[in-house]
């Protein structure tokens, strides 16, 4: 009796097809889990443009809050005023589109702006010798999908 070949053919097609197999399935890992890096960093990418929106619209905000904050009570009781009178002025508020910033694509980001004050000085009461005004700043944008709208308010005594 004559001892077997130690690779017969037969075998070797067997061996052949499981490398085929193995390479197979290797590829197919090699697939998933590139695609979970993909969704990943494509996750990563939509909450830092949520950040950026967040960042850029409280900074302008803190700029228009230091605008309330400094402006002239003469130029705040004006007849064309940055923050007309809820109860008396026609409008009884101003609109303006502004620019919050750039993203970091170059594209401008774009939001509405309302102003308007409202008085808060108690009514017929003749102890109270100031004038109180709130100021509302509201702004509006939309990032992505979504639309936010954030405000700010401020008293002003005189």
């Amino acid at each position: 009796m004559h001892p077997a070949p130690p690779c017969s053919p037969r075998r070797l097609r067997r061996q052949s097809g499981f490398v085929l197999m193995e390479a197979s399935i290797a590829l197919g890992v090699v697939v998933f889990l590139s695609l979970l890096v993909l969704k990943g960093s494509l996750l990563a990418l939509s909450g830092n443009r949520w950040t950026v929106m967040q960042t850029l619209s409280d900074a302008y905000l803190t700029k228009e809050t230091a605008l309330s904050n400094r402006i002239p009570m003469s130029a705040l009781q004006a007849s064309p005023s940055p923050w007309p009178d809820r109860a008396s002025d026609s409008p009884s508020y101003a609109l303006q589109t502004v620019t919050l910033g750039v993203l970091p694509s170059g594209q401008p980001v774009q939001a509405q702006l309302t102003r308007f004050r409202t008085s808060e000085t108690p009514p017929n009461s003749p102890d109270v010798s100031m004038v109180v005004w709130r100021l509302y700043s509201v702004l509006s944008y939309r990032a992505g999908d979504q639309s936010y709208v954030k405000t700010r308010t401020s008293l002003r005594t005189q």
